[in-house]
């Protein structure tokens, strides 16, 4: 644990014991904002490398990939072999005091090694087993493979993402992270269930589904009034604009539904004739005329830099800002003073009564706590056998 352990004891989950039978991002990222919020995640990895994140590259050598210590902050790790009878036990018992159970396998693969969620249950009936799949658990694709390109490709998401006469992969593990914010979510409202019922429950999430729901705009209007978004449809709903000064730089406008930040917006340029134009008067005509209002403006953001445009724009109140890589978001003045930044990543973006929740590990190595783990476990068992 580390100095600031001491400021995380009163977190809202603390207390809680989960264990973690999962990999690579979707279970992993569970497990995360779990441990960051106070839960006593315990990671349980197969033999002999663990997750697969560990050594993302390949070689096998080196340090910890940046990919693992991304998911797997505030951890314990216990090297177990669930393929041996052993380990199968000591996997129960390590379920038998636990609150929840994270995996990601395909469906079945739990339940035939005698570890799923129709086994555990029986020993412990107030488990939250999550139980989390690429494409849920019925239809013709619910056995096959599933990765993150493959559910926003499926979803319709990616189409969003890209113009589609050339398609490319672009951005974050969209499927990947959204399916886990979902799983929380519903771990979260079944622990709250359990308080009242005293029962435990099975909780499915699958990226496809996952990637649906957060289209719920695109996916509505496309059943309420056929309307179906590609790549392009939210920036013109939206007006929201992307624009590069006089040396390339890029940064972005939105001007939404009101009318206010389209009249500041003209008259910080000094161009109050837009205003009037029949071509950008309403919300509607700017939408409509959304190419024509790029021109006309980039225009003009041309002729200076970008520092110049921003203060002036922040003066007038128009929603702006540098559109930044990552590196340099790191070291803006308004993600420093939100002190959201680790030394290995970011912190999480919940702050609860004045305290920021956030891990008091760091990854742990492949392993690193069995022999913790195990003799605690020793003590659990010494007036009761382990479960078979």
């Amino acid at each position: 644990m580390n100095e600031q352990g001491s400021h995380q004891d009163n977190r809202p989950l603390s207390g809680l014991k989960v264990i973690e039978t999962a990999r690579v991002i979707t279970g992993p990222m569970v497990g995360l904002l779990l441990a960051e919020m106070g839960a006593d995640v315990i990671k349980v990895e197969q033999p002999p490398r663990g997750d697969a994140f560990r050594n993302w590259h390949g070689d096998g050598a080196g340090p910890v990939s940046a990919n693992f210590v991304a998911m797997n902050r505030g951890k314990r790790s216990v090297d177990l072999d669930t393929k041996t009878e052993e380990g199968r036990k000591l996997y129960r018992s390590l379920v038998r005091s636990a609150d929840v159970v994270i995996e990601n396998y395909r469906p079945g693969v739990m339940d035939k090694a005698g570890i799923g969620w129709e086994q555990l249950k029986e020993f412990n009936s107030s488990l939250i087993y999550c139980h989390i799949t690429g494409m849920g658990t019925s239809g013709p694709r619910a056995g096959l493979p599933t990765y993150d390109a493959v559910a926003q490709a499926l979803s319709g998401l990616w189409s969003q993402l890209t113009d589609c006469s050339r398609p490319e992969p672009v951005g974050p593990p969209f499927a990947d992270q959204l399916t886990a914010l979902y799983a929380t979510v519903a771990i979260l409202a079944a622990l709250q269930a359990r308080t009242s019922t005293g029962k435990g429950a099975k909780v499915e999430v699958d990226m496809l589904s996952s990637c649906l729901a957060f289209q719920t705009l695109a996916v509505t209007s496309c059943l309420i009034d056929g309307t179906v978004f590609d790549h392009r449809t939210r920036g013109r709903a939206s007006l929201s604009f992307g624009f590069v000064d006089s040396v390339g730089r890029p940064f972005a406008i939105h001007l939404s539904s009101p009318q206010k930040p389209w009249e500041a917006l003209c008259r910080a340029l000094n161009l109050p004739d837009l205003i009037g134009d029949p071509r950008f008067r309403t919300k509607a005509d700017r939408s409509t005329h959304y190419d024509e209002l790029h021109d006309v403006l980039q225009a003009v953001f041309a002729a200076q830099n970008r520092d110049e445009w921003m203060a002036l724009l922040a003066a007038a109140e128009v929603p702006s800002a540098p559109i930044l890589s990552v590196g340099e978001a790191l070291v803006d003045p308004q993600v420093i003073a939100l002190d959201i930044i680790g030394d290995d990543g970011p912190r999480s973006p919940v702050v609860i009564n004045g305290h920021r929740c956030m891990t008091v590990r760091t990854a742990p190595e492949f392993g690193e706590h069995t022999e913790e783990v195990l003799d605690s476990l020793k003590k659990l068992a010494s007036d009761d056998a382990l479960p078979d």
